[in-house]
């Protein structure tokens, strides 16, 4: 199991970047789809940013890479005011879970990264889903703080609670799962290409 090293940092580090931006734009865009869209979101930029995850997990391959994405993610929505501990939480554990399933070795099956990424993105979702299941009131609170208006939040804990937060959570994980897929189409013969230089 290899360890990142710091070349390994700045390469994930710019790549997280696209991420970002990509991140942003499938955050507007799911918005098309109302306040379900918010919940699902994460799973609009996992089938986006596939090829990105894809391309960290060929290109890096290491321990941890994945952890650290998430890490800058989290950094820079907070820099933005967005932060919010509940949802760091959940996502820096499902990050950590993703490295273990597809970081430990340096060409996981495209399976096995998939899982990954639908792992990795559900942690995202988590971060709405389980304050508002388990301490709607001062979820509410603080973001009405923040600027939403009740029946904003009111709208939004509907699509994370019940049979629509389960169902949200199992659209983000196939949505990011197939992301996988979708960038190991694009960038298979470009690898494929590389190992053939490299041999």
């Amino acid at each position: 199991m290899k360890m990142l090293k710091i070349k390994d940092v700045v390469m994930v580090a710019l790549l997280t970047a696209l991420y970002f931006i990509i991140y942003n734009i499938g955050g507007m865009a799911a918005m098309v789809f109302g306040p379900f869209g918010h919940a699902i979101s994460p799973g609009i930029c996992g089938l986006l940013c596939g090829v990105i995850m894809y391309f960290v997990s060929r290109k890096v391959g290491k321990f941890l890479q994945f952890t650290l994405m998430q890490a800058i993610v989290m950094i820079l929505f907070s820099i933005m005011g967005a932060g919010y501990i509940p949802w760091v939480i959940t996502s820096m554990v499902a990050a950590v879970i993703a490295d273990i399933i597809a970081s430990r070795e340096a060409k996981p099956a495209v399976w096995k990264l998939a899982v990954a990424s639908g792992v990795f993105h559900v942690g995202q979702a988590l971060g709405s889903i389980i304050p508002s299941m388990f301490f709607m009131e001062s979820y509410k609170e603080d973001w009405i703080a923040r600027g939403q208006t009740p029946e904003q939040m009111d709208a939004m804990i509907k699509c994370a609670t019940g049979i629509m937060g389960v169902l949200a959570v199992v659209v983000v994980f196939v949505l990011a799962f197939a992301g996988i897929f979708v960038g190991h189409a694009i960038l298979k013969k470009h690898f494929a290409k590389k190992e053939l230089q490299a041999a």
